[in-house]
């Protein structure tokens, strides 16, 4: 089974909204705003970490308008998450936790990776090969998903842990996007659209690395997801 880590405790206020990744040319609004953002983020971040010997466990609550729901318009927490684990380095980060919540005010903390020493059993594990970059890489996982029959969460917030553990050299972030482009069977999605779930339901989310020299170009998927407040959400540390 995959590691697990701790969540880091002495959240720093942000004083910059969080911003979602943008794939927009260089100069554009979103650009700009994620730019001076993550700008804030290295200024908070860079001196903890100095400070630590060790791998890093990062925790970003993103805090939204009580008007705006947090369960869809797009808010994906992988979205918030990944540029802000790019700018501190995914070679640095052993976990990297997030959560939405209705508040006026984001937080950020920063701290040695603990890891956990017990967590429940899997929902679901795999082990896949080949390139995240192929579409035949998402087929392969959603497929898997499906044959093992599971659960899919039930309506409204959801909370969900993956860990993955890869060779070394890999950069384990780049593997949130399609990972979670699979989970329809879980998350639920379009028919239409199996690829797009409804991954804006996540309100808690916790992704977790661990590296195995004898995996290649391999990666081991171990995840747990419910509803959110749920008795297996309390035991994993929700």
């Amino acid at each position: 089974m995959g590691q697990l880590y701790q969540r880091p405790s002495q959240p720093m206020t942000l004083h910059v909204k969080p911003e979602l990744a943008s794939w927009e040319r260089a100069g554009h609004p979103s650009q700009v705003r994620l730019s001076q953002f993550l700008d804030h983020v290295a200024t908070l971040a860079e001196p903890v970490g100095a400070g630590v010997d060790g791998p890093l466990a990062i925790e970003m609550v993103v805090g939204l308008p009580e008007n705006v729901t947090l369960i869809a318009g797009g808010c994906d927490l992988d979205n918030f998450l990944y540029p802000v684990a790019q700018r501190i380095g995914a070679g640095r980060l052993a976990a990297v936790f997030g959560r939405k919540v209705q508040a006026a005010r984001s937080s950020l903390a920063v701290g040695l990776a603990v890891p956990k020493a017990v967590a429940p059993v899997p929902q679901f594990t795999t082990h896949v090969v080949g390139s995240y970059e192929h579409k035949a890489w998402k087929e392969e996982l959603r497929g898997r998903l499906l044959a093992a029959h599971v659960l899919p969460a039930d309506p409204g917030p959801v909370w969900m842990q993956v860990s993955l553990t890869t060779g070394p050299g890999r950069t384990w972030t780049n593997l949130w996007k399609p990972l979670l482009d699979s989970f329809g069977p879980v998350l639920r999605a379009d028919p239409a659209h199996p690829f797009s779930p409804y991954d804006d339901r996540i309100v808690d989310l916790g992704l977790h690395h661990a590296m195995d020299a004898s995996l290649g170009h391999g990666v081991s998927i171990d995840a747990w997801w419910g509803v959110h407040g749920s008795p297996c959400a309390r035991e994993l540390g929700q």
